[in-house]
């Protein structure tokens, strides 16, 4: 039954594609620009910049592995942040049980593609930092309640040999699946002419463009909702490293789950 759903699935949009491929052209297009400008440049440095860094022993410099990954999240952005947390882990800088938990909490969207984002939703720079702020803090509430299952111990003195060309193979082979998953999923949302909310679910920043000059009641609600979650994009971009990775993609959804909640109750009482 369930085969046959998928099968059925697939071949309406299949259907879809042949019947509307004028706008599966123009929404490949417009994914390679969205990746091209707002996506690759600051993804691929990111991922060089943080393997090298792992592979030169950086994280040693915190007291541990999880914060470490915390911090270097904060500033890079998703997906890197599960390319950062593989990495530790097939490196055996980081316990398996340590890596699933620190999904939990290091998912951050890119600060300066939120900074202006927000700014452009709300035109309003207070509104900007209350939700980047509120994005932060759930994360460190996560880690709040967490912590205590992150096993503290000293850090392995494991060392890697240093190669840059492997980093920046892996920042390329990275950041051509997300190419991938933000062109399918924005195929998929114009295919089916899905409204704001959907659209948000599937692909954070289309949610977050159609809200500008939008009539929405509560965008800060529906803002914060996108952010959180992440969209099903980076939610396939995330399952693609972690399955390479061989770690456990529920871990990093249960966080998304609790994120979401805790940002919009934030939201809500602020």
């Amino acid at each position: 039954m369930r085969k046959n759903f998928v099968y059925l699935t697939i071949l309406i949009l299949i259907f879809l594609i042949f019947k509307n491929y004028s706008i599966v052209l123009t929404s490949s297009i417009n994914a390679v620009e969205l990746w091209l400008y707002k996506v690759f440049p600051y993804l691929f440095i990111m991922i060089v910049i943080n393997d090298t860094l792992i592979k030169l022993g950086f994280e040693k410099v915190f007291k541990n592995n999880s914060i470490y990954a915390f911090v270097m999240s904060l500033l890079s952005g998703s997906p890197t942040s599960a390319v950062i947390i593989g990495s530790l882990f097939k490196q055996g800088k980081m316990s398996k049980e340590n890596a699933n938990i620190t999904l939990m909490f290091t998912y951050f969207a890119n600060p300066l593609f939120l900074y202006t984002m927000l700014n452009a939703i709300f035109g309003n720079t207070n509104i900007t930092i209350k939700l980047m702020l509120i994005h932060y803090l759930s994360n460190f509430i996560i880690y709040l309640i967490w912590r205590k299952k992150l096993n503290m111990n000293t850090q392995n003195d494991v060392t890697t040999k240093f190669d840059i060309s492997g980093s920046i193979k892996k920042a390329m082979t990275t950041t051509t699946m997300v190419l991938g998953a933000i062109t399918f999923y924005l195929v998929i949302s114009d295919i089916l002419k899905l409204n704001v909310i959907f659209r948000g679910l599937l692909e954070m920043t289309q949610g977050l463009n159609m809200l500008i000059n939008s009539n929405l009641s509560n965008p800060d609600i529906l803002a914060i909702i996108f952010i959180s979650f992440g969209g099903l994009s980076i939610h396939t971009q995330v399952k693609c490293i972690l399955d390479e990775a061989n770690l456990e993609y529920k871990y990093f959804l249960k966080g998304r789950i609790y994120q979401t909640i805790i940002a919009v109750i934030l939201t809500t009482l602020t």
